[in-house]
């Protein structure tokens, strides 16, 4: 089983966002030293507390800190880009850290409607974009397989072909159906549909498997994870995510979505409304002492039939996060 990191670069309340990245920096070296299996950074925009706009440049920066890592976005979100850029990107990240470099894609744009309007540069109708096609497209460019007579086949990118991991993001049954169709390593973002992921997990390596590919499947399940000595310092430690999501789900606006430190977390005071929600929202998360995490990760990976388990980072603080994942690297061993 492996285990792996999915990166938001929060702005702890109180810091900046150099601080931020300062605690990202501190977070990969040490998860390169804990022999987790990859790292990806998230993409997000218009966003005032999450720092990961552009998963590309984080990846480089956390290949110049790591040696055993992969790195990855999770995900470029494809209707943000040309399946042109992204080849360019990725054959750059490719070359500078061989054999280590993940692509993963999503169909979302992952962020609302004006920063949509920004990204896509127009204020018209808004693009219609073919996920299938640009899926496709993309893996001509870095191959450099396009079919004989295709309007894009002058196209260059110096050295290739590439072959960086190609996964397909989803919470649904779309993503799924990509990635049997394309042959590609399926993420699953369970912390975003925890009521199908065992559904779908399993309906993915049935369906890819049916479709005569060469190469494995192979499916990864993020969660939100937290985990701390004690089973009551892990419920304090998921807190504030917890509220956060809460009040996500109640239409607050981004700016009210700051996660709150562990100590105002712990004095928040929960309607009766809101202890129902945070009820609902159980199934995003993993919570508790090694020996529960592990016994919630195992059971996963029996009914999931997962490779990997990865974790959605909503810790609230670095110290937290750092103690959470040592922590969790010592499951890896047992």
């Amino acid at each position: 089983m492996n285990y792996s990191i999915l990166d938001y670069v929060h702005i702890f309340k109180g810091e900046t966002p150099q601080q931020a990245i300062e605690n990202t920096k501190e977070t990969l070296e040490l998860a390169d030293s804990l022999d987790y299996k990859r790292y990806w950074f998230t993409e997000h925009h218009n966003a005032t507390t999450i720092f990961s706009m552009a998963p590309d440049l984080l990846m480089m920066l956390a290949g110049t800190l790591t040696k055993n890592m992969n790195i990855g976005a999770g995900g470029i979100m494809l209707p943000n880009y040309s399946p042109y850029k992204v080849a360019e990107n990725f054959a750059i990240l490719e070359a500078a850290f061989p054999n280590r470099v993940d692509l993963g894609m999503g169909r979302a744009s992952g962020t609302d409607l004006l920063a949509k309007v920004a990204l896509q540069m127009t204020r018209e109708k808004m693009i219609e974009v073919n996920t299938a096609d640009q899926i496709q497209e993309i893996i001509y460019h870095l191959t450099k397989s396009f079919p004989v007579g295709h309007p894009l086949q002058a196209l260059k990118i110096p050295g290739a072909p590439y072959k960086p991991n190609m996964f397909m993001l989803g919470s649904s049954e779309g993503g799924l159906s990509l990635a049997s169709k394309f042959g590609l390593k399926f993420a699953f973002a369970g912390q975003l549909n925890p009521r199908q992921d065992v559904q779908l997990l399993n309906l993915y390596k049935y369906r890819y498997e049916a479709q005569g590919h060469e190469e494995k499947p192979y499916s990864i399940l993020s969660k939100f994870i937290f985990v701390a000595e004690t089973e009551e310092e892990a419920k304090l430690a998921a807190l504030p995510a917890e509220i956060s999501w809460m009040k996500m789900y109640m239409g607050a606006k981004a700016e009210e979505l700051q996660l709150l430190s562990v100590e105002e977390a712990a004095n928040y005071e929960f309607t009766p409304h809101e202890l129902a929600i945070r009820e609902q929202n159980k199934g995003r998360f993993i919570i508790g002492n090694p020996e529960q995490v592990k016994k919630q990760i195992q059971e996963l990976e029996r009914i999931a039939l997962i490779d990997e388990i990865m974790v959605a980072d909503f810790y609230a603080d670095q110290r937290t996060r750092l103690k959470g994942y040592t922590l969790l690297a010592e499951l890896m061993k047992g």
